[in-house]
């Protein structure tokens, strides 16, 4: 069943709802930041609000199919379907991804099974106005924008008329239609600016695709290879004093240097670190989104500018040389990091 409920969130525009998106990955990122840069594991009361923007949007699009009178249609629910099921990921990323990847496709879905009814509507009234049966073998074509009868008026009868401008479902129709008549048939001609339209919907389709990949690359859904640093902490030789040990806050502080030079992803000891990703000191082991890591050395590779991120942990690496610790840094011209 479509959910066509009509209080809620479902009420708030979609501009409005991913707006609303943006701000709580905005707020996410900020806390993780205020709080040692690296994300904790979302809370519940935050995912359920996730959830419920999620919900929201998939409604906003089933009333969109709604009132273009095509909810019905087989093509348009399966998108919709896709869409819902998309949407109960279990992070931000996968909510935030599943908008992305599939928003464009709705649309485009309902929008093009709008058309194609309301083409069809216009061949109805057209094919039976009384004038257009009793036409020869002469052809003659007819131009429409949305009810409104462009050329050829001649051709329709006064009621065919005023029936196409009355018919509400072709109010606000921008697109011409060109319909043929002869043999006391009606049929469509496809009009350039058709053509236009499927093209602009293909490249809007190239360009959500190239979001959804910097987004699941950003979250670490997908591999991201490029070039970028290798950086190996280590404890001091033969240390057991705390500031001779590498604890999680020095984790945090590579983290967070190589963040704000501009590190397009992270990985620490071979698991990948997204937007959920999380890394703890539970004694002398290292765990990273709850998998224990090899320590000493301590293994991060980021890619990015090798140059700029290698600069981002300089006074990080004079404060380890002060305590014997070591924080060795490689450039390398091509890094592969693994995806979740």
């Amino acid at each position: 069943m479509s959910p066509l409920e009509t209080g809620g969130l479902n009420r708030i525009p979609k501009a409005l709802l991913l707006g609303l998106m943006v701000l709580l990955i905005f707020n996410t990122a900020m806390a993780a930041a205020y709080g040692g840069w690296i994300p904790i594991p979302e809370a519940a009361s935050e995912k359920k609000l996730v959830r419920r923007v999620g919900r929201a949007i998939s409604d906003y699009y089933w009333q969109m199919a709604a009132a273009a009178g095509v909810h019905r249609s087989k093509a348009v629910r399966n998108v919709l379907e896709i869409m819902e099921e998309a949407l109960q990921g279990d992070t931000m990323a996968d909510i935030t991804a599943a908008l992305v990847q599939h928003s464009g496709t709705v649309e485009a879905a309902i929008a093009s099974e709008q058309r194609r009814r309301q083409r069809e509507i216009i061949l109805e009234i057209i094919g039976k106005d009384p004038k257009v049966r009793a036409r020869g073998e002469e052809k003659d074509t007819i131009v429409l924008s949305g009810g409104e009868v462009l050329e050829g008026q001649e051709l329709l009868s006064v009621a065919t008329l005023e029936k196409l401008k009355g018919e509400p479902a072709l109010a606000g129709m921008g697109e011409l239609v060109t319909v043929e008549v002869a043999k006391g048939e009606a049929r469509l001609v496809t009009h350039p600016r058709d053509l236009e339209y499927y093209q602009h919907l293909e490249l809007e389709l190239e360009q959500l695709q190239k979001q959804l990949r910097r987004v699941q690359k950003a979250s670490g859904i997908l591999p991201l290879e490029g070039q970028g640093i290798i950086v190996e902490a280590a404890d001091a030789p033969g240390g057991y004093l705390w500031e001779e040990i590498v604890h999680d806050q020095d984790i945090r502080e590579i983290i967070n240097s190589l963040r704000h030079a501009g590190a397009k992803g992270i990985e620490i000891g071979g698991q990948r670190l997204g937007t959920d990703g999380w890394v703890r000191c539970v004694g002398p082991v290292v765990v990273v989104n709850g998998e224990t890591v090899a320590a000493n050395p301590i293994v991060v590779k980021a890619v990015g500018d090798p140059a700029g991120l290698r600069e981002s942990l300089k006074e990080l690496q004079e404060v380890f040389a002060r305590t014997g610790k070591r924080l060795d840094i490689q450039e390398r011209d091509s890094i592969t990091l693994a995806a979740k």
